[in-house]
């Protein structure tokens, strides 16, 4: 009888131990998952650099430098300015002007790693760059064609249809060296430049 009892006890300890194992293992999975929500849920999601930048503001300062201009120069780095700030770039600072003039943009970036060419204006290279904007990187078209070529950057938002260019178009920041009167912020990209294979998408990386 009393070997019996002994037995008892002896089986109902060893089964105890057994299912505490099994909970502090249940438990530790638990703990893991929970830690792996929190670090997924905690993630930041990209927001657009650009969300604090004043367009209009820009715009209206850009204007204002050209007409009190006195070298060639001035203000030819509004906007390497503007996207240097905005981003917290360093491939567009240059020791004597501050920034580099917005010719220079073009050769910096063709041969630099942290730029990626979409290739010429198409739908698909136009929705990439949007896309890529949208998520808070920095998108710039250039003019190719020519040595001075013309540089808008690509602004947060919905392409829209454009009848011209017949294809969805996003709006721009055009700061326009030539006539400076004519820079915006909040107009298509047709209203900047003309449609052709010369114009190439650039993302910062």
């Amino acid at each position: 009888m009393k070997k019996a009892l002994a037995l008892i006890v002896i089986t109902i300890c060893i089964l105890s131990c057994k299912n505490e194992g099994k909970k502090e293992y249940s438990d530790e999975k638990t703990s893991e998952t929970s830690k792996e929500e929190i670090s997924t849920n905690n993630t930041p999601s990209t927001t657009a650099e650009l969300s604090n930048l004043d367009f209009a503001k820009e715009v209206e300062n850009f204007i204002t430098c050209k007409k009190t201009a006195t070298e060639r120069n001035d203000c030819r780095n509004s906007i390497t300015k503007t996207i240097t700030k905005a981003f917290d770039l360093t491939e567009f600072s240059d020791p004597k002007l501050g920034y580099v003039i917005y010719d220079s943009i073009r050769p910096i970036v063709e041969d630099s790693k942290k730029w990626l060419q979409l290739g010429s204006i198409s739908q698909e290279s136009i929705d990439q760059a949007l896309a890529h904007t949208n998520r808070g990187g920095l998108s710039l078209i250039i003019d190719t064609a020519e040595t001075y070529g013309h540089v808008v950057m690509i602004v947060p938002g919905d392409a829209k249809k454009s009848g011209s260019w017949d294809m969805k178009l996003p709006n721009v920041l055009s700061l326009s060296n030539y006539k400076p009167e004519s820079s915006f912020s909040n107009k298509s990209l047709s209203y900047a430049m003309r449609k052709s294979d010369d114009l190439k998408i650039y993302v910062r990386q």
